[in-house]
């Protein structure tokens, strides 16, 4: 009876075992995982600025303004420390006065020679006569001024002159010589000059002796 008893147990224990079904192997224990820092974020070098905005360009204009203005300083210093250019005037006698014109309006100086009437020109047109193969008119300074004719010798000339690019010859007493100033020395023609007063630029007195300056352009009157 015992052998019996044990058996059935052994097949009652058999039996619930495998109505139970295999036993799951117990799950392992967890691994502690170490927590990770999180990242600190890295600003920049203590030594390096950040970068900021790209400089503005200089507007050209301003450049080129300014090297105007220096260059006209420069200019301005220049001319201060050039010294003053003298004029030289080339003096004759009209009627016992003393005249002058810039010798830079000057060509030459003639002896007096034939001249051609010319019909319809006005009184104070002598003629023409011919110089290298071009006619010049000659013009008798002492009447366009209205003074009293001077006296025509052998010393008497006819100045070659070139105001507005066209060559006329003025007959004047005698030429007396030039003489050079500085452009100061010019002063404005007196008030109570009458005879020909619209064809001065002005007198120039040098050496106790005075000399009127003509304008060219309105004397020639051609």
């Amino acid at each position: 009876m015992d052998i019996l008893a044990a058996r059935k147990k052994a097949a009652e224990r058999a039996k619930s075992k495998q109505n139970q079904g295999p036993t799951e192997p117990a799950a392992p224990p967890p691994v502690p995982v170490e927590e990770t820092p999180r990242a600190v974020e890295a600003g920049p070098p203590p030594s390096a600025a950040a970068p900021g905005p790209p400089p503005a360009e200089e507007p050209a204009v301003s450049v080129a303004h300014e090297a105007a203005d220096e260059a006209g300083r420069a200019d301005a210093e220049v001319a201060e420390k050039a010294p003053v250019r003298e004029i030289e005037l080339l003096s004759f006698r009209l009627g016992g006065e003393e005249y002058a014109v810039t010798v830079d309006d000057v060509r030459e100086v003639l002896n007096l020679r034939d001249l051609t009437p010319v019909p319809n020109t006005p009184g104070y047109v002598l003629g023409v006569t011919s110089l290298r193969g071009a006619m010049l008119p000659v013009v008798d300074l002492c009447k366009r001024l209205g003074l009293t004719p001077g006296v025509r010798d052998d010393k008497s000339r006819i100045i070659v002159v070139n105001p507005d690019e066209e060559d006329v010859g003025l007959i004047v007493d005698r030429v007396t010589g030039v003489l050079r100033i500085m452009p100061d020395a010019v002063k404005p023609a007196p008030e109570n000059v009458e005879q020909g007063a619209e064809f001065l630029r002005g007198i120039v007195r040098r050496d106790d002796k005075l000399y009127i300056l003509l304008d060219l352009q309105k004397a020639v009157g051609i």
